[in-house]
């Protein structure tokens, strides 16, 4: 699948490498060649505050309604969050608070914690009972880029209520600021058993363009289609998040606990996870583009990166490897991305002995954010037939195929080389 946060230039560039431990590699679903970036195992004896932070009370500190906007019940306080045996442990207890009724606990990593794509994933164990409003999800950590909720975004990676329990949610909310907001959502049902009587596993994999849903390693749900008054798509969706974990009494989506809900209840996690793609953590290795101050309709453009494959002069810097390289090819129109239509031709340029060389060439269709990517083992494999031919590869040929015609403004390809901790990992060193 597609690396990201790709840097974005018009002119040729040359990034110093990040400094970067070893990544371990993850068996992500869908998202390719994914590493652990952050996690918390819950191995200590308290919240560790160095990745989250306690909300308190009942939403007015943080100015939202009292009930935290959905009318729930609970004070929250951090005494309701321990850590013991490896398992972080939110207890909901029926007991006067804050002129509230029930106690709880609400954590978030904002500043603590903070991505633009990536996989989410927490291994769980779910309380039960009417009234009981659990929950694995994620906000922007910067909600003014595209106003406030929901045009800002929310990625719940799982709901529950308590009266349900052999079903779960995942849903985004996006569109229109409070109450012209929209939702889409998906459910989970178990086939045997209920969420409350052991551990599952609960992840989104989110990029660019597309969110997926899971539930141990099952891909129930996907969502493509979104929008925000605050910028064109694949806004709001495109900036960093936080996470939130927290056990809600009471709301809007379950109701009122009943007779029959005995507490206190408990949501145990075992650990918090978050993957990358490990190109992700690389280096920009190079860029070049093409701009027009008025559109331009045409049929091809041609964009070529000049290459150097040589030790690069800091002493810091990772020797060049164009085996390890991602390339990404982004195409623009008089107002958004040219999506879906077009598709992008690739391959290397150089010399053999004094011939000029150019080798075969690879192609790839625009995705719905109008980039096109070329991964590591399709590089990979031009790169090795080059050395096959005694080429020394000295350019990346890129051809934008516009499809009989369209009106462009601009054309960028960027290159990236992963970390050597992954391409280790890979067994490409």
């Amino acid at each position: 699948m597609k690396p990201t946060r790709w840097l974005r230039f018009v002119s040729p560039t040359l990034l110093m490498l990040l400094t970067l431990a070893p990544p371990v590699v993850a068996q992500c679903h869908q998202l390719y060649d994914c590493v652990l970036v952050w996690s918390d195992e819950f191995d200590g004896t308290a919240v560790d505050a160095r990745k989250w932070e306690f909300m308190i009370g009942d939403g007015t500190s943080v100015g939202l309604p009292s009930g935290w906007g959905n009318n729930e019940l609970q004070y929250y306080q951090a005494e309701n969050a321990t850590v013991a045996d490896g398992l972080l442990t939110l207890t909901a207890r029926e007991e006067a608070v804050g002129g509230l009724a029930y106690t709880s606990a609400r954590l978030r990593s904002l500043g603590k914690g903070d991505w633009q794509y990536g996989r989410m994933e927490m291994r769980a164990k779910m309380p039960t009972g009417k009234g009981l409003w659990p929950a694995f999800w994620m906000l922007p950590s910067r909600p003014a880029t595209y106003g406030t909720w929901a045009a800002s975004g929310e990625i719940d990676v799982v709901e529950y209520v308590g009266s349900e329990p052999d079903r779960v949610f995942g849903t985004i909310h996006y569109g229109s600021p409070w109450p012209n907001n929209l939702f889409s959502s998906s459910e989970y049902i178990l086939r045997n058993g209920t969420f409350d009587k052991g551990f599952h596993v609960f992840a989104v994999e989110w990029e660019r363009g597309e969110i997926r849903w899971y539930v141990d390693g099952t891909h129930y749900a996907t969502q493509q289609e979104w929008s925000s008054t605050g910028g064109p798509f694949p806004a709001p969706f495109d900036v960093e998040f936080h996470l939130l974990l927290n056990l809600a009494v009471g709301g809007n989506l379950p109701g009122a606990p009943d007779a029959s809900t005995q507490f206190p209840q408990e949501l145990v996690v075992d650990y918090v996870r978050v993957y990358q793609p490990a190109a992700v953590k690389g280096t920009q290795v190079g860029a070049t583009g093409l701009a027009y101050e008025s559109p331009v309709r045409m049929k091809q453009i041609d964009a070529s990166l000049a290459m150097s494959f040589e030790n690069q002069s800091r002493k810091r810097d990772e020797p060049r490897d164009a085996r390890r390289l991602w390339c990404t090819v982004t195409t623009r129109g008089t107002r958004a991305a040219l999506a879906p239509k077009g598709t992008v031709r690739m391959r290397l340029g150089g010399t053999a002995g004094s011939s000029a060389w150019q080798g075969r060439q690879i192609s790839a269709g625009l995705g719905r954010d109008g980039s096109a990517i070329f991964t590591e083992e399709e590089i990979g494999q031009l790169v090795a037939e080059a050395e096959g031919e005694g080429a020394t590869i000295e350019q990346f040929l890129v051809i934008f195929d516009g499809s009989g015609g369209k009106k462009v403004t601009e054309l960028t390809l960027d290159c990236l080389q992963a970390s050597a901790g992954a391409a280790a990992a890979r067994g490409l060193d």
